[in-house]
C-alpha cells in the first residue's frame, strides 16, 4: 500500500546517513533461535522467564479472558504437567516477576489461581498428550511415582520409549498425596492428572520398594533407569532427653493426617519447628477449623529460626493461620527438651539475630547469648527439611556433582528432589523434563527436539483485547470457606468464580504481544507518544547493546533535536495498540511471540519460512 510520506521522500532522492534500525528479534517473522531472541522473550515476558517449567503464562490467561478454559488447561498441561495441582500449591515464582508488581498498585496478576480456574472450568477430564515420536523399542525404568517420576515417565513416553514406574506405595503422586493436606489439595485432583499420564501407556508396579540389589537388576534389565525417589528422609532436631513418642517428623504427620491415622490430640500443646511448606501444612492441619484437632484447650505454634519474610507461606496464608489461632514466633531455635515423669513438658529455645545475606541466599543466623526461654509442649512436629535416601543406589553408582542428571553408570540418571535435594513440585517438573531430554539423547544418540522463539505478524489493527481500564480493576482475593466450615477435609480456597476469573484474566498485560517501531519508517511525528496511556513510548538519543545484540540500556533524549529513536518500552507497554492505530507511516507493527519446542525436522522446516526483514509496507486491516 502506497504511503504519501515515504513516497515524497523517495521522489526527492535525498541521500543521508541513517541511524541503525535496531530490531529486538533476529527475524521479522518465523523461527528465532539466537540468544538475542530468547533474551527478548524472557525480558518481555518476565513471568514465563521466572517459571521453572517456562509455562506460557500470557497465552493461557488470554485463553481464559476469551472464555476458553479447555485451551488454557492444555497450555498448562503441556508446560507444567499438573495444572489442577499447581493451580493450588505452586510456590508462584512467576507472580514475584509479574510486571504489575512495578506498574500497578493492585499487585501482580493472580497467575496461580488462574491456572486453577483453567482446571476448574475445563469441560473435559485430563487426557494424555500426543506423542512426539513413534515407538523406539527402548525400555526405561523410573523409580518413584511422585511429581518428578511421573513427569519423566510422561516425557519419555512421548519420545516413544516404553516406561515402567516402580512405586513403593499403593498410590501415585508421592508428596502431592502424602505431604500436602486435603484441604489444600483434594486427592481427586491429583488422581485425575496422574491418571492422564498413566493412560498414555505407562506401566506401573505398585508396592515396589527398590533397594540397591533390585536397582542393580533393573540396570541389567532396562536400557535406562531414572531414579526419582524424592527426598523423604526427615532431618532430625537431635535434642537430648526427648522422650519416645513426643516428636514426629512433619512428613509422617501429614501422611497420617491425609490417611485418617491421627489419634486423639485434644488438649495437646503442639509446637512445629520449621518455616517451610510442611511446617505450615502441619500447623494448619493441627489447628484446622478453630482448633478442632487439638480442641479449645490445646494450642498450636510455629517456631521458626528466621523471620516471616523467609517463610514459605505467603501473606494470605499467614493471615489464615492467625485466624485459625496458630501462633507464629520467629527468630528462635530449639536447644533442649525438658521432661517430667517421663513425658515432654517443654522445649527450650534461644533467640536469634540475622546477619547480612549474600545475594540469592537466606541471611545467616546468630544465637543471642542468655536469651533462652521455655515453651510448654506435649508434641513436637519437626519440619526442618528432608534428605535423599542415597543407599538405594546400586553398588558403585552415585550421582555426578558437576554433570546434571548423570551418574557413574551411563544407564542410570537422577531427577527431581533425588537430584536437586528437597524443593517443590514446579521445580521437580522442570528438573524431570530436562532429565527426560537427557535420557532420550542417551538412548538415541542425538538431540531430537529443539527450542526456539516463534514470531508471527498480526494484522488486526493492534487489537489485543486490552484497554487502559483493565488496569483499574480490583484484584480481589480468592474466595475461602468460612472458618466454622473448615472441617479439615473440605477445600478452604474455593476458587475464582467465572466472573472473577474474567476480572483477573483481563488484568494480564498479555506480554507475548510485541509492539515495535521500524525506525526507517518513523518520521518522529510524536503521535504515538501523545496517545500512549502511560510513559511507554520514549524519545531515545542512544541505545546500548550487549554481545548478543540485545538492548541493555538507553539514554532518553532531553529534547526533540537530540532524539535518534522513538522507542517502545516493553516494560511499560500495556498492549492497548493505540500507537499502531494512530501511526501515519505504518512504522509500528504488532507481533506475537511464543517459546516453542519442536522436533528437529519440524524446526528445520519452519526455519526455511523465515522472513528476515519487515516488508516495505504492512497492510493494516
Amino acid at each position: 500500500m502506497s504511503n504519501p510520506f515515504t513516497d515524497a521522500v523517495s521522489a526527492l532522492n535525498i541521500q543521508y546517513e541513517r541511524a541503525p534500525n535496531p530490531a529486538e528479534f533476529s527475524v521479522f517473522t518465523g523461527v528465532g533461535d539466537t540468544p538475542r531472541d530468547i533474551a527478548t522473550l524472557m525480558k518481555d515476558i518476565p513471568c514465563q522467564a521466572a517459571c521453572p517449567a517456562k509455562t506460557n503464562v500470557p497465552a493461557y490467561i488470554e485463553a481464559l479472558a476469551q472464555g476458553d478454559p479447555d485451551k488454557a488447561y492444555k497450555i498448562n498441561q503441556e508446560d507444567n504437567v499438573y495444572p489442577g495441582v499447581l493451580g493450588r500449591i505452586c510456590t508462584r515464582p512467576c507472580e514475584t516477576r509479574c510486571r504489575h508488581k512495578w506498574t500497578n498498585v493492585q499487585g501482580p496478576v493472580h497467575i496461580c489461581h488462574l491456572k486453577r480456574s483453567a482446571a476448574d472450568y475445563k469441560t473435559k477430564p485430563p487426557s494424555p498428550l500426543a506423542p512426539w515420536f513413534p515407538d523406539s523399542g527402548k525400555r526405561v525404568a523410573v523409580i518413584g511415582g511422585g511429581p518428578a517420576g511421573l513427569t519423566t515417565a510422561r516425557e519419555l513416553r512421548r519420545y516413544g520409549h516404553a516406561v515402567t514406574v516402580y512405586e513403593k506405595e499403593k498410590y501415585l503422586g508421592g508428596m502431592m498425596i502424602m505431604g500436602i493436606p486435603k484441604f489444600r489439595l483434594p486427592r481427586e485432583v491429583v488422581e485425575a492428572e496422574t491418571g492422564a499420564i498413566v493412560a498414555s501407556g505407562i506401566a506401573v508396579r505398585y508396592g515396589e520398594s527398590v533397594d540397591a540389589k533390585q536397582m542393580a537388576a533393573l540396570i541389567a534389565e532396562y536400557d535406562a533407569v531414572v531414579v526419582a525417589a524424592g527426598a523423604v528422609r526427615p532431618s532430625d532436631l537431635k535434642l537430648a532427653e526427648m522422650p519416645a513418642g513426643a516428636e514426629i517428623a512433619g512428613l509422617e504427620f501429614m501422611r497420617r493426617y491425609n490417611f485418617g491415622e491421627i489419634g486423639d490430640m485434644q488438649g495437646q500443646r503442639v509446637v512445629i519447628v520449621g518455616g517451610g511448606f510442611t511446617a505450615v501444612d502441619c500447623a494448619r492441619s493441627c489447628a484446622r477449623a478453630a482448633r478442632r484437632l487439638v480442641g479449645e484447650e490445646g494450642s498450636v505454634a510455629i517456631m521458626y529460626r528466621r523471620t516471616e519474610a523467609q517463610m514459605s507461606a505467603n501473606h494470605d496464608e499467614l493471615d489464615d493461620m492467625r485466624e485459625e489461632n496458630i501462633e507464629v514466633e520467629t527468630l528462635v531455635s530449639p536447644v533442649a527438651a525438658k521432661v517430667e515423669n517421663g513425658k515432654l513438658k517443654s522445649v527450650v529455645f534461644h533467640r536469634n539475630m540475622l546477619g547480612e545475606a549474600d545475594p540469592g541466599h537466606k541471611p545467616p543466623i546468630t544465637g543471642i547469648p542468655d536469651s533462652e526461654f521455655e515453651v510448654p509442649c506435649d508434641l513436637v512436629i519437626v519440619a526442618i527439611g528432608q534428605v535423599r535416601t542415597m543407599e538405594i543406589m546400586a553398588d558403585g553408582v552415585r550421582a555426578k556433582d558437576k554433570d546434571p542428571h548423570a551418574t557413574t553408570s551411563p544407564k542410570v540418571f537422577v531427577a527431581g528432589d533425588f537430584h536437586t535435594g528437597s524443593l517443590d513440585v514446579i521445580h521437580a517438573v522442570e528438573d524431570a523434563k530436562k532429565a527426560a531430554d537427557r535420557v532420550d539423547a542417551f538412548l538415541t544418540g542425538k538431540v531430537r527436539r529443539k527450542q526456539h522463539v516463534a514470531v508471527s505478524l498480526l494484522t488486526n489493527n493492534g487489537e489485543t483485547g486490552r484497554v487502559r481500564d483493565h488496569d483499574l480493576q480490583q484484584a480481589q482475593r480468592i474466595p475461602v470457606l468460612d472458618l466454622h466450615k473448615r472441617d479439615g477435609q473440605a477445600e478452604v480456597e474455593t476458587g475464582f468464580t467465572e466472573p472473577l476469573t474474567g476480572v483477573h484474566a483481563t488484568r494480564c498485560y498479555l506480554c507475548h504481544y510485541k509492539f515495535e517501531i521500524n525506525q526507517d519508517k518513523c518520521i518522529h511525528c510524536d503521535w504515538c507518544i501523545r496517545v500512549a496511556p502511560r510513559n511507554c513510548i520514549k524519545k531515545i538519543s542512544r541505545l546500548f547493546f550487549d554481545d548478543n545484540g540485545s538492548v541493555r540500556g538507553k539514554v532518553e533524549a532531553a529534547k526533540a533535536s537530540e532524539s535518534t529513536f522513538i522507542w517502545i518500552d516493553s516494560d511499560e507497554c500495556i498492549r492497548c495498540g493505540k500507537c499502531l492505530r494512530v501511526c501515519p507511516t505504518e512504522a509500528i507493527t504488532m507481533r506475537k511471540m511464543s517459546l516453542e519446542t519442536t522436533t528437529v525436522s519440524e524446526f528445520d522446516l519452519l526455519r526455511k519460512r523465515n522472513v528476515a526483514k519487515e516488508p516495505a509496507s504492512t497492510t493494516v486491516l
